[in-house]
């Protein structure tokens, strides 16, 4: 489906703000629902110096199945880029300080998993992953055959792949990759305590 786990939106988003990327590649835009938190959170929350719609932050993405686009997107995104994600990295020309791949590795085979994300990594500044932590079945939503679950990828796995650091999540795999991970070091213990202390302690946290 188009769609991704709503309970890691808090952390993705966590993780955005420690970054403060000034350009992103949403790798897999679905209902487009990163792309939009990106804009919203980077460009409008808590900003009152600037034009309503002027935005500075480049927000790109990338989406193998041109139905899921519409006229929202166009206004959100910079540029669509309307191909296999594979086939994009191979020639991407452009730098990006982030890269998200949220809810998307799992719909890659392994063989064309590790060549992305080796490009990926290789040619720009971060790499944001979340892939379920266990594997489970999904066949085509939508008349789109990409929605398949194919492979599945642990935190070992992508940890190997260069510099990274793991935010703890219940259900999910997140892992980013890149330069800048020491910003996320101190959020990434605020989730450890989170899981770990009852609940009623949580909130101070």
């Amino acid at each position: 489906m188009p769609s991704s786990n709503f309970e890691q939106i808090p952390v993705i988003l966590n993780i955005l703000l420690r970054l403060r990327p000034r350009s992103i590649l949403d790798v897999g835009i679905g209902f487009g629902k990163y792309g939009f938190l990106a804009r919203e959170y980077l460009e409008i929350w808590g900003e009152d110096k600037k034009d309503f719609g002027k935005f500075d932050v480049r927000i790109d993405g990338v989406e193998g199945f041109e139905g899921y686009i519409t006229p929202c997107h166009r206004y959100i995104y910079d540029n669509i880029y309307l191909e296999d994600i594979l086939a994009f990295a191979k020639k991407q020309d452009f730098k990006y300080d982030v890269v998200l791949m949220i809810d998307v590795l799992e719909h890659i085979g392994k063989k064309d998993g590790r060549v992305l994300l080796k490009t990926l990594t290789e040619k720009n500044r971060n790499l944001v992953i979340a892939t379920p932590s266990k594997f489970y079945e999904q066949e085509a939503s939508f008349s789109n055959p990409l929605e398949i679950h194919r492979s599945f990828w642990s935190r070992k796995e992508l940890s190997q792949l260069g510099n990274s650091v793991h935010i703890p999540f219940e259900s999910s795999t997140i892992v980013v990759i890149g330069e800048d991970t020491a910003l996320l070091r101190k959020y990434r213990l605020k989730r450890i305590l989170y899981m770990i202390l009852p609940g009623f302690f949580r909130k101070f946290i």
